[in-house]
């Protein structure tokens, strides 16, 4: 239980700095902000612990499950910070349909609330924003780190079974 407790504690710590941070200013580059924020509060949390003298009397066994744990939570919330960092299309159906009661929408309503200006440029904007897109006067390409992260999607997708539909 004092291992859970401990990361879980690192944890919430990093989601402290997190909110803080943002709210002082928003990074830049969101997703290496977070990935750093996650990364160095369990280790300045280490420090601290390492350079007080503390003795958590936690068992070596447990720091890998405590390892798990940890970059498994940090996993998830990073994966629902991006669903959240920007309006989602379903969010927007889901409140207009919401917003029309039993009277309901139109398809053509719902569609003309999911357009470019408000999903396909900010999302085109913040991909190139963290670096995984360089816009040119064609159009746009993947960089290296966007290659690296279209292929760990493609691999995930295959992993869940998702087919594009294109």
């Amino acid at each position: 239980m004092k291992a859970f407790l401990c990361a879980s504690i690192c944890l919430l710590a990093a989601w402290v700095v997190h909110l803080i941070g943002w709210r002082l200013r928003r990074p830049r580059h969101h997703t290496a902000a977070l990935l750093l924020i996650f990364l160095v509060v369990p280790a300045a949390a280490i420090g601290l612990v390492l350079a007080a003298g503390w003795s958590l009397r936690i068992p070596p066994t447990d720091l890998p499950g405590m390892a798990l744990f940890y970059l498994g939570a940090v996993g998830c919330y990073l994966i629902v910070y991006a669903g959240v960092e920007e309006t989602s299309p379903s969010l927007v159906v889901i409140r207009a349909l919401e917003r029309a009661g039993s009277a309901g929408c139109r398809r053509e309503e719902l569609a003309a609330l999911v357009d470019d200006d408000s999903f396909v440029r900010p999302r085109i904007a913040a991909l190139q924003r963290d670096g995984l897109v360089a816009l040119e006067a064609a159009g746009g390409r993947l960089t290296p780190a966007g290659r690296r992260a279209a292929r760990a999607a493609v691999a995930l997708a295959a992993i869940l079974n998702i087919h594009d539909r294109a």
